[in-house]
Parts: C-alpha cells; structure tokens; sequence
C-alpha cells in the first residue's frame, strides 16, 4: 500500500512546489518591490539596437527596475527581445518587470516638445531645434540652406529656409530624424500658407515669399497684435507709391547682428536687405514671422492712409500720414535725441 502510495506522494510534493515557484514568479514579474526612497517618475533613454540585457542594465542603474533576472527571463518565454522599442520613456520608479515589458513593446515613448518662437533669425531657430531635439547644431545649418531639398517650389531660389520654419510648438519622437523634423515643420508653414491664401484680397500681387518676406518684416516691427494691419497698410501704401521701405529690421539683418539702437552710419551699409537704400521687398524673409504677421497684410485696410510709425511706448506706435507730422512725433517721443535713427519707416 505505502510502496503505490509514494509516487503520488510525489507527484502532490513535485505539483505543490512547481504552484509555489510559478506564484513566486508571477509576484516578482508584477511586484513593484523596490526601495521608496526612491519613488517618482523618471524619464528614461532606450537607445536604438539595445539588447534586452543591455535595456536591464539601463532599468536597474535608473532605479526603475530592482533586479534583471526576473525582466529578463519574462523576455526569454515570451520572446519579446526583439519586440522592444527605443526611446524615450517616462517610468514609475520602481516599476514592476510586466509593466516595463508592456510598455517598451508597445512603444509608450514620451515625445519631445518643441517651441519655436515668433521672431528669431534663422541661426537662432536652429539653436532651439538642435538643443532640444539633441540635433548635430552644424549639420542642421547646413539642411537648412537646402531649401531645393523639400517639394515647394516657392522654396527654389533661395539661399535658405529663413521665414518658413514656421513658429509653433511640435512633438517629435526621439530619437529624432534632423530631416524629418525640417519636413514637418516645413509641411505646417504650407498648410497655413495655403489656409490663409485663401483669404487673399482680389487685386493681392504678391507671391508667396514676398508675402513672408513682408510678414517678417512686420513681425520685426510690431510689439502689439493689435497694430500688425496698421503696419501691414503702411507698408502697402509705400510699396505702392514707390517709396522705400526704410524698415529699421532690414538694416539689423543686413549687419547681421541684432542692436538696440541703429544710427545713421548703419543705414549707409551696402546690402539688398537694406531697405533704406533699397526699393520694394528685400529678397527673402528676415525672421520667422507667426500666423498673425503672415496674415496681417490680408487684414490691412486699403483706406489707411499713413505712410510712417514710430514707436512710443509698451510696444506701440504712433502713426503719421506725412513726413512732417512723422519727424514731430519722433521729437516728442524722444525728446530731441540726435545720434540715432528714427524707427522705420
């Protein structure tokens, strides 16, 4: 009796320890045991072509994972290894090994955000881009003075992509893709292109890069959303008549640094971009204008007569329709200060 008792005597042993270790794996695959002191999110780098041992490494050195054995033999019985995505993670900290494996094969990445502010020269937009996205600084500034790369052909002829790097703020995915990132902004300055064409005025003459190169320019000049038409019509209304622009951005541009104050001395400088030595539109943008700039000379009103701006005060302007009442203004605003240009036009 006892000699057929003993192998199931064994099979019950074998059975109940085979219950106690699957119960003690399944508690260390899910638990999130760890030490609390070191609790919170963390925000985590998978770098591309990593080894799901290489990743354990990564977990265990972040705090997020307690121990690889337990991530790792789940890797190996479902034979996720080649499942897992790089990128960049937000983990709870400590994070159970189902819940790292879920979420690194399902890509759960965490996007880069990226703001490009109204206003900045093309350097400078390049600066923000490189910085946040973890860009090569120097190989952007070379894409983008390709603009023959991307499909629109306003784009052809220019030197570079000043004025269509569209200011807005982006996601991206990282690592990211330096010529992908260009195209998607490109892509969204076209979209709002042909969005606000359609709200062109009948007798509208310009093309799409002069349209942007005046839409810099008022972006340059305007401190208040309020004034971007009014500046928009006296533009216009030079254009119009001929006269030059005058517009004190152009000139800083032309020099190629920004300044606080121009004088007369800077105005003499020999450059296209000079408009007060050049007639009509400078030949290409000299920031990156936003939507309300690229849209005001659409707004601007034909019957505004004036023809001159100075600036006073919290970033408003006064407005004159003759040369006269323009220089008065500019005494008044100023108190007779000699030495500095009058602000454009």
């Amino acid at each position: 009796m006892q000699r057929r008792l003993l192998p199931l005597l064994i099979f019950l042993f074998m059975t109940t320890l085979l219950a106690l270790g699957l119960s003690t794996v399944n508690r260390m695959w899910t638990s999130t045991a760890g030490d609390p002191r070191a609790s919170g999110d963390t925000l985590l780098i998978i770098p591309t072509g990593a080894s799901s041992g290489g990743i354990a490494r990564v977990l265990v050195e972040a705090g997020i994972l307690e121990s690889p054995r337990i991530f790792l033999w789940g890797v190996r019985v479902t034979g996720s290894g080649s499942e897992l995505k790089a990128g960049r993670y937000l983990f709870a900290r400590p994070s159970s090994p189902a819940m790292i494996m879920a979420k690194l094969k399902a890509g759960e990445t965490e996007k880069v955000w990226l703001t490009l502010p109204e206003g900045l020269w093309l350097d400078e937009t390049v600066s923000i881009i490189a910085s946040t996205l973890e860009l090569d600084s120097l190989r952007l500034a070379e894409l983008v003075r390709q603009p023959e790369r991307w499909p629109y052909p306003y784009l052809a002829g220019l030197e570079n992509l000043e004025g269509f790097l569209l200011p807005d703020t982006y996601a991206f995915e990282y690592p990211a893709d330096m010529e992908t990132v260009v195209d998607h902004i490109l892509a969204n300055c076209d979209r709002e292109i042909s969005r606000l064409g359609s709200k062109k005025p009948s007798d509208w003459a310009f093309t799409i890069v002069e349209w942007i190169t005046l839409a810099s320019i008022i972006e340059a000049e305007a401190g208040v959303d309020d004034e971007r038409p009014r500046i928009a019509a006296v533009y216009l209304n030079r254009l119009r008549k001929s006269m030059r622009l005058e517009a004190d951005p152009t000139v800083m541009y032309a020099l190629g640094r920004r300044r606080s104050r121009l004088y007369y001395k800077h105005l003499k400088i020999d450059s296209p971009y000079n408009t007060y030595r050049t007639k009509g539109l400078p030949p290409g943008p000299i920031c990156s204008p936003g939507l309300k700039s690229i849209e005001a000379p659409l707004l601007a009103n034909p019957d505004d007569p004036y023809l001159y701006f100075v600036a006073s005060s919290g970033g408003r302007h006064e407005f004159s329709k003759t040369f006269d009442e323009h220089r008065r203004k500019i005494r008044e605003i100023r108190g007779g200060q000699r030495g500095s240009a009058p602000t454009s036009p």
